[in-house]
């Protein structure tokens, strides 16, 4: 049997288009920012500026595009620059572990397991003035890392300059992107004062902008009449529409899955019908990319968690249930379980994938439990057999 998909990867919101429909006025403004700054880069100061919206408005897209053509100029120029991304979730553990993650990126020689943060941090910058290096660092995620840590990330970075008064320091830019505002109540004066207010909005998708880009998928996704212009108005209309709001994510998602669906019938069309199933089956706030940013051992977690739903039949359990289920999760499948259960419980928290309203109330909002569990099932056994797609 022939597949409906040409290439599935190009429904993932990790797959970066050359061209991203609707964001031209954002990527404009970030170029206005930063452009002159390869003119001359080793007198040029670190700028920093924020990206601002709300999940599936293409902010990652939008920095990874502009770091890759920001990192075209600069080879046209000869210049040695790199685009340094960084997700949060995935590295932002610690001061420690983030600032490793960058070095390992941009200079492994200079890596050493006994340097402190702020000595790798010192090191780095001494490299890339010597080299006659320059980067530039994107940190996706930033609120995310501001409520899940005390460190401050925020001050070291934007402070680089500091370290060599009068000079630049061959960091020359700083995106910091988040869902909203709100991480600035969590950060002390002087930490809001080296953020500075520069910000670009993004903004939730329309319906008519949201077919725009599920064309652009879809061509490059799926075999020519597999996806039909009612399917793409429909599935835009859905991802538009309250609660989802706009979010791509949702509508790539949808896509995907009912492709899945046609598949699994022997068809080769996607129906109404299959939306409709698919679409009354998924979790609206949670993406299959929220998934896989998890830790193996957090999706085993959240597996449990999952269970003790089902089991209580009820929409918020207490933690010494989760507890108890986890325990029986770790042992099905053979891993050694976790001493703090607590700090694992609330980076889902802080992920918003769960809700906590106290200790004998935590569970999963809006969402029907047996969907998410089967999705988890499928996930855990992935990650099992080593073909873990995070």
């Amino acid at each position: 049997m022939s597949s409906v998909f040409k290439d599935k990867d190009k429904l993932s919101s990790r797959y970066i288009p050359d061209k991203l429909p609707h964001r031209d006025r954002q990527m404009d403004r970030l170029r206005n920012f930063f452009r002159d700054i390869l003119d001359h880069p080793s007198q040029a100061f670190l700028r920093v500026t924020q990206i601002i919206g709300g999940v599936g408005t293409g902010k990652t897209a939008c920095t990874i595009r502009f770091g890759q053509i920001f990192e075209d100029e600069a080879k046209i120029r000869n210049i040695d620059f790199r685009h340094v991304y960084v997700n949060l979730k995935l590295h932002g553990w610690s001061r420690v572990t983030l600032y490793r993650h960058i070095v390992e990126m941009v200079a492994p020689e200079i890596y050493s397991p006994h340097l402190s943060a702020g000595e790798m941090l010192r090191q780095l910058v001494r490299h890339l003035r010597s080299e006659r290096k320059y980067i530039f660092i994107s940190m996706d995620e930033i609120d995310y890392f501001v409520k899940h840590s005390k460190e401050s990330v925020v001050y070291d970075l934007t402070r680089l300059n500091e370290l060599y008064p009068g000079e630049a320091c061959g960091v020359v830019g700083l995106i910091f992107t988040a869902r909203s505002k709100d991480f600035h109540s969590l950060l002390d004066k002087a930490e809001l004062s080296t953020l500075g207010r520069h910000y670009i909005d993004f903004g939730p998708y329309t319906s008519p902008q949201i077919r725009d880009i599920l064309e652009q998928r879809v061509d490059a996704a799926f075999q020519p009449g597999v996806v039909s212009e009612e399917i793409l108005e429909y599935v835009a209309d859905v991802t538009a529409s309250a609660p989802i709001d706009g979010d791509v994510r949702y509508a790539l998602d949808l896509l995907q899955y009912s492709g899945d669906l046609a598949e699994m019938e022997g068809s080769k069309t996607i129906s109404p019908e299959y939306v409709r199933k698919v679409h009354s089956e998924m979790h609206p706030f949670i993406s299959s990319e929220d998934i896989l940013d998890l830790p193996d051992r957090e999706k085993v977690i959240l597996l449990g968690v999952v269970r003790a739903l089902q089991t209580e039949k009820s929409a918020y359990v207490p933690l010494r249930t989760i507890r108890s289920m986890c325990a029986v999760v770790f042992e099905k499948y053979g891993l050694k379980p976790v001493d703090d259960l607590e700090s694992y419980i609330q980076d889902l928290a802080d992920r918003d994938i769960i809700d906590i309203k106290s200790l004998v109330q935590l569970g999963i909002s809006g969402v029907p439990t047996e969907t998410l569990d089967r999705f988890l099932e499928s996930l855990i056994e992935r990650v099992k057999s080593g073909l873990s797609e995070s």
